[in-house]
């Protein structure tokens, strides 16, 4: 069975505000005629919350989300056209947006300025009802336009259905004095009336067009969206780096794991790393010409610098410590020109790199 009620919502009004771009285009979807936004005054308000409120009762996640979605259309009175003092008349406005926004519960006792604000003890964050509707400026309601710009007219009530109730229960599954409204449920309009239910929500002012700067601190849906998209790509952008970091400590193995956090060090032994590895190949390829395995034009030493240049460090120390000891046998290097000429001596001169076993101790 359908149920038909209302609750009404405490307003703290500020300024006034005339619709954005993005504002006038959702409002056309309505109007007859292209109104320009000077001809339209813009309101955003808070219409309800999963709280409990004056009445006992709080709406559900589910119905405000019902709410959210059938609200946008619906006609913005000044009294319940179905009340015993409503006439059934014309609408004074037109909701044209509704969203959700989630935020906590000191957040929420800020933004709506209700200190007292609680939530049912089974939920940990507020759901909050957020719409928007425009009015077009008459000079019949000039004064109505007034009053709200000054906090007078200052309460709205949202006219809605819902499905049934639930009694709310606390963490030990005890009953409370309290129930909650359970969707499937419409918001069939939404008027300004006297102080109602709901405690502590508010209008706040609109974006205009030339700022999108909000005056109050908590996010709406779409903005919230927004940021979780960016974080994404942040994260997705950073995990490579991370990633390689992580790669990096462990290829430097324990010993030398701190020169991944020092840049100018690391860089300091890539660069003797990499001299390092160039005087083994170096000193492999004169070997090599030395014994007569590679001949001495530069395309040959070329060839040969570049096998050697394919191998691993561990690979190339094991040749050039197996070159060394011949070296020590009887061949000389005299170096890597290809236009060098070998020579046989006992035993490699000293200050030759081969003549120096413990320097490739390493």
């Amino acid at each position: 069975m359908t149920h038909e009620a209302a609750k009404s919502v405490h307003l703290r009004v500020k300024s006034a505000g005339a619709p954005s771009d993005a504002q006038l285009a959702l409002i056309r979807n309505y109007t007859l005629a292209d109104m320009a936004a000077d001809q339209l005054y813009v309101r955003s308000f808070a219409l309800g919350h999963n709280c409990i409120d004056r009445d006992g009762e709080a709406f559900d996640e589910g119905l405000l989300t019902n709410f959210a979605a059938s609200l946008p259309g619906k006609g913005a009175y000044i009294k319940h056209p179905t009340s015993w003092q409503g006439d059934g008349g014309p609408a004074e406005g037109r909701w044209f947006a509704a969203n959700l926004q989630t935020m906590s519960l000191a957040d929420a006792r800020t933004f709506l300025r209700e200190p007292g604000l609680m939530l049912p003890p089974d939920r940990n964050a507020v759901t909050l009802l957020m719409g928007d509707a425009y009015f077009a400026k008459t000079a019949e309601n000039a004064p109505l336009l007034t009053k709200i710009d000054a906090g007078i007219a200052g309460d709205v009530s949202l006219g809605f259905s819902y499905d049934h109730s639930e009694t709310i229960k606390d963490a030990n599954g005890l009953e409370l004095q309290a129930t909650r409204l359970m969707g499937p449920g419409e918001a069939l309009e939404g008027s300004l009336v006297w102080l109602g239910a709901q405690p502590g929500a508010r209008a706040v002012k609109s974006a205009n067009s030339t700022s999108t700067q909000r005056e109050d601190s908590a996010m709406d849906l779409k903005e919230a969206q927004t940021q979780l998209a960016a974080a994404q790509d942040q994260v997705k952008t950073l995990t490579p780096a991370a990633t390689f970091a992580t790669e990096l400590k462990t290829a430097l193995g324990t010993e030398n794991a701190a020169l991944a956090n020092d840049a100018k060090a690391l860089a300091a032994a890539v660069v003797a790393g990499q001299k390092y590895r160039s005087r083994l190949i170096t000193e492999l390829v004169a070997h090599d010409r030395q014994e007569g395995v590679v001949g001495d034009k530069p395309e040959d030493v070329a060839d040969v610098t570049a096998s050697y240049g394919a191998l691993s460090l561990a690979h190339l120390e094991k040749l050039h410590a197996a070159a060394e000891k011949n070296a020590k046998g009887g061949s000389q290097i005299q170096g890597s020109d290809p236009n060098a000429q070998r020579t046989d001596t006992k035993a490699a001169p000293e200050g030759s790199v081969l003549a120096n076993p413990l320097l490739f101790n390493v």
